[in-house]
C-alpha cells in the first residue's frame, strides 16, 4: 500500500478528534492554504471563504491566524512525528544487513523521497521555526518526545548507523544525517526552486558527506 502523505494522515486525525464542524473545516482550510501559498500570503478571509464558513466561525475558535498555525503544528508533532519516525526506524532496521553505504543510501533515498512528496507542509514547518521560536520549540520538543516513543526502535537504528562511533549521542548523529539533506531541502524547494539541478549527483553526494562523518 502506497504511503500516505503528511496531509493524508492529518486529515485523518481531524476525522478522529471531537471537533465541531467550523474548526475541522476552519483547520483543513489552513493547512491546505497555508501549504499552496505560504502563511504569510494567506488572510482569514482567505480560509473562511475556502472553508466555506465566516470569519466569526473561525475567531470563535481561534482568535489569531497565528494560534491557526500553532495547532497544525501541535497536530502534526504530537500525532504524527511518532508514527513517522517509527515507520522510518523501522524501514532502516529492515536492511541492517547490508553495508554501511547501503545503508546510507537508502536512508537517504528514503527520506528525500518522503521530504518531496511533503515538502509543500515541511515548507511550513521550516519557514516557520527560522521566524518563529514558539514553533521552532515546538517542533523540536516534538522531535524528541516522538524519539522517546520510539525508543527501543530508535535504539537498534543508533546502533546501526553509529556502529563505529558507539561515542556519538542522538544529536550529534541526527546533526550528521539530516544536516545535509535539509540543507538541500531548503535550496530545492525554498531558497532557489526554479533553480537547474541534477538530483541524482547531489544525493551521491550527500551520501558521500554523511559517510564521511560515520566512518
Amino acid at each position: 500500500m502506497e504511503n500516505k502523505t503528511i496531509l493524508e494522515d492529518y486529515e485523518e486525525i481531524l476525522g478522529n478528534k471531537k471537533l465541531t464542524n467550523g474548526q475541522e473545516k476552519a483547520l483543513l482550510s489552513v493547512i491546505n492554504l497555508f501549504a499552496k501559498q505560504g502563511y504569510d500570503a494567506t488572510s482569514t478571509a482567505q480560509i473562511a471563504k475556502n472553508a466555506g464558513i465566516s470569519e466569526a466561525t473561525i475567531f470563535k475558535y481561534y482568535s489569531t491566524k497565528e494560534k491557526l498555525l500553532l495547532e497544525i503544528i501541535n497536530l502534526i508533532t504530537t500525532e504524527l512525528f511518532p508514527k513517522f519516525q517509527r515507520k522510518f526506524f523501522s524501514e532502516v532496521n529492515e536492511v541492517s544487513d547490508k553495508s554501511l553505504k547501503e545503508i546510507v543510501t537508502f536512508i537517504v533515498i528514503n527520506r528525500f523521497e518522503f521530504m518531496k512528496k511533503n515538502h509543500q507542509i515541511l515548507r511550513i514547518f521550516i519557514q516557520e521555526s527560522l521566524t518563529k521560536i514558539k514553533i521552532r520549540q515546538m517542533v523540536s520538543e516534538g522531535f524528541v518526545e516522538a524519539i522517546k516513543s520510539n525508543q527501543e526502535i530508535f535504539t537498534e537504528f543508533r546502533k546501526l548507523v553509529g556502529s563505529k562511533h558507539p561515542d556519538y549521542d542522538a544529536i550529534v548523529l541526527v546533526r550528521i544525517i539530516t544536516g545535509p539533506m535539509i540543507a538541500y531541502f531548503l535550496q530545492r524547494f525554498i531558497f532557489a526552486p526554479n533553480a537547474p539541478c541534477d538530483e541524482k549527483r547531489d544525493l551521491d553526494l550527500i551520501i558521500t558527506q554523511i559517510l564521511s562523518g560515520l566512518e
